[in-house]
């Protein structure tokens, strides 16, 4: 673990180097774990190549907000839809996630990653051109990552793994949310602001699930923590929920966005993810 100033972290942001900064053509960071515990013994980074063409990694740098260091000084291409792990030591990354059946390496030389007090994961092509990074305040507890979440409208957030896992190092994030669902969830309007001055101060969830036994409906923040339990396992239902923008302790949450996230339990398990962001 590495300490980071302050002044450091702010100018940093300021600079531009913060959430989300990509670049066409290049790779994406997806997933990132900071403050491995336990049996983990490792950091590690995951990659994915958004693009339809084969990127080549040697032309790539990775690290933080102090430092970057070279991918690989051979060929170390990343196919097309392909998740690619970056890890501090692949042997104990691999010995830790013995299902792991994804491709993975070590760059030259590895940045360690702030557990708490603010850090960047930057990725830099050959000139040191930022193409993408990610900010963040702290790691989170028992090897749960930060993952990438991609809406359907194109803009990127970032939150805690909903896998029970922990993380998803190789496969699709927990945080893609799904393009089409049985399950209709409307939300207007959005963005709505529940500042008391009379306009737009609450949002209708409209829901028009099928049968079903059981209905859970809940808001996460982008962190991942559950803030609001509408219904965890209820049949009926009304069609439309009016939300203030409270959370389960009564207090208005604050300014962002949330997830709401419905799932249905029947023959078959059905689930659909809308963003709701709550604004002044």
């Amino acid at each position: 673990m590495k300490c980071m100033s302050p002044l450091l972290w702010w100018l940093l942001v300021a600079s531009g180097v913060v959430l989300g900064q990509t670049g066409g053509g290049s790779p994406i960071i997806s997933e990132f774990l900071p403050n491995q515990t336990g049996d983990l013994e490792t950091e590690w980074i995951e990659l994915y190549n958004p693009t339809p063409f084969t990127i080549n990694l040697n032309r790539y740098m990775i690290g933080d907000a102090l430092g970057l260091r070279h991918i690989s000084d051979t060929g170390l291409p990343l196919y097309p839809d392909e998740y690619f792990i970056l890890a501090q030591d692949v042997n104990r990354f691999k010995k830790y996630y013995s299902d792991f059946i994804g491709r993975a390496a070590s760059p030259i030389g590895w940045q360690i990653l702030n557990n708490s007090g603010g850090d960047i994961v930057r990725l830099a092509d050959e000139t040191e051109t930022v193409v993408d990074s990610v900010s963040y305040d702290a790691g989170f507890p028992d090897n749960r990552s930060w993952e990438r979440y991609i809406a359907p409208d194109g803009k990127t957030y970032w939150g805690g793994s909903f896998s029970p896992t922990g993380s998803t190092p190789g496969m699709r994030n927990t945080y893609f949310f799904p393009r089409t669902s049985s399950i209709e969830v409307t939300i207007s309007p959005d963005p709505f602001s529940p500042d008391g001055d009379g306009f737009e101060d609450v949002t209708t969830i409209s829901i028009n699930p099928p049968d079903a036994e059981e209905l859970e409906l809940v808001v996460y923040d982008i962190s991942g923590r559950r803030v609001k339990t509408f219904f965890e396992s209820e049949i009926s239902v009304p069609a439309h929920i009016v939300w203030d923008g409270t959370g389960d302790d009564g207090r208005t949450l604050p300014v962002g966005p949330y997830i709401v996230f419905a799932r249905v339990e029947g023959g078959v398990t059905m689930e659909n993810k809308k963003t709701v962001v709550i604004a002044r």
